[in-house]
């Protein structure tokens, strides 16, 4: 039980999320998608990669309109039934809208995207971890619901989150060649998460449908992010950094139902533990006089079964409590380092080069159940490293490729069925056509190339694949 729900909550935090840190989507430009080594750019993406940078834009305003289209596949063979089970996840519209305004040596910046996951994904032909608990809660049915279970436990879930930002800021250009960002973003997270776990079983009044776990839950919060920026141009090279300061985010559950054995006990479980004692007692009882055994004697059964089946219980029961509703738990978005540099070699050719670095094992991230913090299991921070090229082909037309490899820092502690990154290599290839001087237009796709986990602690294979499509259009005036 601990396994499925601690799951749960970390699960979602990383629906799209396939460029970042655990926590931390960074594709918030069409650029991106087709060169991922945007930290030193000049350009209209600059807004959000390499806000000091924007010290340095043209007089006027620039704004810029971007759609992604990211499609997932999240595949676990389980080795103890040899069994292949996953997910597909699939955000049709990832949008994200840039703005600037420079004047003088002064240029004031604005950004609205989803920088922390956002996605749908269901789990509609279970997982192994759901299975091999609800299979254990089939122990439980004869003297819960005086039925025979039939066939093996199946489940279902789906979660949806969205972390949903909006940043704003100032850039001053100190010297010519020397400018500094100041600003904040704002991040609003929203959550939800369905599912149960089911058993089908055979009565006296015919087939039924068990259901030991069911769980309906939504969750919001709302965190602020600092952010500082620096650039420095010297001749044709370029130099940028930057530094998100860690945010401290708390979520509050809005609990519809948590559901054990039918009864909702959303508002506390604390009682759980009894209701489970008293089925278990009613029925074993009733079994015993059928069996044959005095009253005396079926009662004397029937309190040391309960007893069992409740001091069994109670310890995972009193863990629920996190989940009841009004509960709060953290949720904090990790401090990140960017660093990035470019160099114009030609008039047509552009080297670029970039380094992140996430300070994930900082951040608090509580489970749904009993609180416990993943991110401590972590082996290391997250870091990536990339690198991209882009051609002037022709007037108006650019062509760029670009690669980055992320290392996670996962551990087989950390993993679980529902909770898993594994270490990726990302390629992008897109182009930028300018219709004239205040419009272009950004298009690339990209895909993520994925290290197979063979996790021998949890019995288990995971694998991943990950597909990204963009457009976007820029304009300045």
């Amino acid at each position: 039980m601990k396994r499925i729900f601690s799951s749960i909550v970390v699960a979602s935090l990383a629906l799209s999320s396939f460029a970042g840190g655990l926590l931390t989507n960074t594709n918030q430009h069409a650029a991106f998608v087709r060169n991922p080594a945007r930290y030193a750019s000049l350009e209209t993406d600059a807004i959000y990669f390499n806000p000091a940078g924007t010290a340095f834009f043209n007089e006027g305003w620039r704004i810029s309109a971007n759609w992604q289209m990211v499609w997932q596949s999240r595949d676990i063979t389980s080795h103890i039934d040899n069994k292949k089970y996953g997910a597909k996840i699939y955000v049709p519209v990832m949008p994200s809208i840039l703005a600037s305004y420079t004047t003088g040596k002064w240029s004031f910046s604005g950004f609205f995207g989803i920088p922390g996951g956002g996605g749908n994904a269901k789990f509609n032909d279970g997982l192994p971890m759901f299975n091999q608990l609800g299979n254990g809660f089939k122990a439980l049915l004869p003297p819960v619901a005086g039925a025979q279970a039939t066939g093996d436990a199946y489940s279902a879930f789906e979660s949806t989150q969205y972390v949903f930002g909006l940043q704003l800021g100032a850039a001053y250009r100190i010297t010519d060649g020397l400018a500094a960002y100041v600003g904040v973003r704002g991040n609003y997270t929203s959550a939800t998460y369905n599912g149960g776990i089911h058993f089908d079983a055979m009565s006296a009044s015919g087939a039924t449908k068990v259901s030991p776990l069911s769980l309906d839950l939504a969750q919001k919060g709302f965190s602020v992010t600092p952010i500082i920026g620096i650039d420095y141009k010297v001749g044709n090279f370029n130099f940028a950094a930057k530094y998100e300061f860690a945010a401290v985010t708390t979520l509050k559950n809005n609990t519809k139902n948590l559901g054990i054995f039918g009864e909702n006990f959303n508002e506390g479980v604390a009682g759980a533990g009894e209701f489970i004692g008293g089925k278990v007692y009613a029925a074993a009882y009733q079994q015993a006089l059928a069996q044959g055994a005095p009253a005396e004697m079926a009662a004397q059964i029937a309190a040391e079964t309960a007893g069992q089946v409740a001091g069994s219980a109670g310890g995972t029961l009193g863990m629920l409590s996190t989940l009841e509703n009004g509960k709060k738990l953290r949720n904090d978005t990790p401090a990140s380092l960017s660093l990035g540099a470019s160099w114009q070699a030609t008039s047509w050719l552009q080297a670029m080069i970039s380094a992140n670095y996430y300070f994930d094992k900082d951040a608090v991230v509580e489970s749904l159940l009993g609180g416990a913090d993943n991110n401590v299991n972590l082996e290391h921070n997250t870091y990536e490293l990339a690198a991209g090229l882009e051609f002037k082909v022709c007037k108006g037309l650019l062509l760029s490729a670009g690669v980055q490899y992320t290392d996670f820092g996962i551990t087989n502690k950390y993993t679980s069925d529902l909770n898993f990154n594994n270490d990726s290599f990302m390629t992008g290839l897109g182009g930028k056509y300018s219709i004239n001087k205040h419009w272009d237009i950004n298009a690339g796709f990209c895909f993520a190339v994925y290290k197979e986990d063979k996790n021998d602690l949890k019995a288990a294979t995971y694998n991943r694949s990950t597909y990204n499509a963009t457009i976007g259009v820029d304009f300045k005036f």
